[in-house]
């Protein structure tokens, strides 16, 4: 900001004003205290008279409130009306110096120190969309009713420094907050923290960090929209303000990422309290709508000195046990061990190793066979997807499969393995099996803008009948956002394609959106199948799944069928098709092959 200098063309009589120091080009001594200020084309004395002082100090809040002092208003704490003196300090009512006021300004001084008082009370007020509006509310009632000159013209100034100080102020908040939650952001976190281990030095202090992470909250933001996910994150921010202890900070790390500073913390058990007293709160229900809304967190937990000694290091690893946390489940806490940071390694290996796949041809697809409960023949195939790679071997799916759908890689694995499955069932078919090949659609897929055109794409390409197609989608991602899993289910049917619902039975669909969906096929899942023979709950659950089919007109076929009692039971309940060891394991497109010629894969 440019300063001002107050200036005069005669010194004895003439009037003092300002001029902006950037006009000045030298400042030379004429005598004792007396200087004369050169511009460009003009030339003044420099004033240092008290009116000059007071008016150079103006914009600053410093007013000569009688012919012996300049006061700065700002420090005005207190005021003896009686004999004219102020109390001048840092804070109201502490005086640490005195000056004398003018009678005249009897008024102009309790003004002033309304509206420091009002001040005071908007800097101690809890209400964070104040933005300091009660105080400037006391300035404009003052400005408009002054009509002193000299006093009008000191309100005026104060109301338009004041405007820019709140200005300011909330500049540097934002600075230092989110902008949802008006929580401490990670700067402001990070410098927390900064003291927090200067007092470890200092006071010998232990303090823990909390890292934690809303599970699947991404549900929420996908099928309600994000404006109820912020409204969540609000209610939550608001609620764990109300455990926050003194000392303490929370923060908003990242999107659904919250972070909690204990600066001192006695034994580990004390923080696994707070863990759960955290989780508690999570765990609450959310009222959106008269609609009950529940989420669940992962919270990891890292300790000083035992986790790192620096805060980059306790970040890090609290992160990590978060991650450990999520990995099992979610809904839990874990406490950071130097083991979690192999597995991250090894899981960050196997992501860079994954994104490489495809293109080094490491991606393959395997088929398992879908058989008539009745013939015994093959009808189709379920196209799997396997990972062969050169040094480790085959992958298991359940290892890079949830790592390739939260990497997004899912969504060039899933083309590939379309494309795959459509080529050989061409190829098949003009062999002359009219088979129907299954392919899974992961919940990335489902939701991506480009899947009908890149089905009907990948339909002309392989020159492929849409009949001889069935995309399978898990009742969870049927169920992530039904409105619109039925358009979607409607426009792929009008393609042509068949669809089935695949682990039915193992999520909380109401049956009515079954009746909704109107699919080809319903598919039940492997975990009732595997005790059906021994299980009576099991047993009554395939029953009933068996006959609901029937009645909607959908054809049954049961996963993880391995044993000939799974098959007889199976027989005698009218399930149509069947899916497992007990006719071949998933094989490479030449092995099922071979198996076509077979007359039957299931024994009488």
């Amino acid at each position: 900001m440019v300063q001002r200098l107050p200036v005069t063309r005669d010194l004895r009589r003439g009037n003092v004003f300002t001029i902006d120091s950037s006009e000045v080009v030298k400042i030379d001594k004429h005598r004792n205290n007396q200087y004369i200020v050169h511009t460009s084309t003009d030339q003044y004395y420099l004033n240092l008279s008290f009116e000059a002082i007071e008016e150079w100090l103006y914009e600053d809040g410093f007013r000569m409130l009688d012919v012996f002092n300049i006061v700065n208003v700002n420090s005005i704490v207190a005021y003896d009306e009686e004999n004219g003196r102020i109390g001048l300090g840092e804070e109201l009512d502490k005086v640490q110096k005195t000056a004398t006021a003018a009678r005249i300004h009897k008024q102009h001084v309790l003004n002033i120190l309304k509206m420091l008082e009002a001040r005071k009370a908007n800097s101690t007020s809890k209400d964070r969309n104040d933005g300091g509006r009660g105080q400037l509310a006391v300035m404009n009632e003052l400005v408009a009713k002054e009509e002193h000159p000299l006093f009008l013209r000191s309100y005026t100034a104060m109301q338009i420094a004041e405007e820019r100080r709140l200005s300011q102020e909330k500049i540097n908040h934002l600075a230092y907050h989110d902008s949802l939650t008006d929580l401490p952001n990670r700067t402001l976190f990070q410098e927390r923290m900064a003291e927090a281990f200067k007092l470890t030095k200092e006071k010998g202090n232990k303090p823990v960090i909390l890292f934690f992470d809303l599970d699947r909250f991404k549900v929420i933001n996908d099928t309600l929209g994000h404006h109820v996910g912020d409204a969540m994150l609000l209610v939550l921010a608001d609620r764990m303000k109300e455990i926050l202890k003194p000392g303490e900070t929370l923060a908003r790390f990242s999107g659904d990422e919250f972070i909690w500073l204990i600066p001192h913390i006695h034994d580990k058990s004390e923080a696994a309290d707070r863990a759960r007293q955290i989780a508690e709160i999570i765990n609450a229900p959310y009222n959106y709508n008269g609609q009950e809304l529940f989420v669940t967190a992962s919270i990891g937990v890292s300790f000083y000195p035992d986790d790192g000694t620096d805060a980059d290091t306790l970040i890090k690893h609290a992160d990590t046990a978060m991650y450990q946390a999520k990995e099992k489940g979610g809904d839990r806490f874990e406490f950071y061990h130097p083991d979690m940071n192999f597995r991250s390694l090894e899981r960050l290996h196997l992501e860079n190793h994954l994104r490489k796949a495809l293109s080094q041809d490491q991606i393959m697809v395997h088929y398992q066979p879908l058989v008539d409960l009745t013939t015994g023949r093959i009808f189709g195939m379920e196209a799997l997807v396997r990972w062969n790679h050169p040094q480790l071997g085959l992958i298991s799916p359940q290892e890079f499969v949830p790592l390739a759908e939260e990497t997004g890689v899912i969504i060039p694995i899933g083309h590939y393995v379309l494309h795959t499955a459509c080529k050989d069932n061409k190829r098949w078919h003009d062999m002359g099996y009219k088979l129907s090949v299954a392919v899974n659609i992961s919940m990335q897929q489902f939701q991506h803008s480009g899947l009908i055109r890149m089905i009907q794409e990948t339909l002309e390409e392989t020159g492929l009948d849409p009949e001889y197609l069935t995309l399978e989608i898990t009742e969870s991602v049927a169920m992530k956002n039904v409105t619109y899993v039925m358009n979607t289910i409607e426009e792929l049917k009008r393609i042509g394609v068949r669809i089935s619902i695949d682990d039915f039975g193992t999520g909380y669909s109401s049956l009515s959106y079954l009746k909704r969906f109107r699919v080809h096929t319903l598919k039940i899942d492997r975990s009732f199948i595997r005790d059906v023979t021994t299980d009576e709950d099991n047993a009554a659950i395939v029953t009933a799944l068996i006959a609901m089919s029937q009645q909607m007109k959908m054809r049954s076929l049961a996963e993880g069928v391995e044993t000939p009692e799974q098959l007889h039971f199976l027989r005698e309940k009218g399930c149509n098709d069947v899916q497992g060891y007990i006719c071949s394991r998933p094989v490479p497109a030449n092995e099922f092959e071979a198996l076509l010629s077979k007359p039957s894969l299931l024994s009488s």
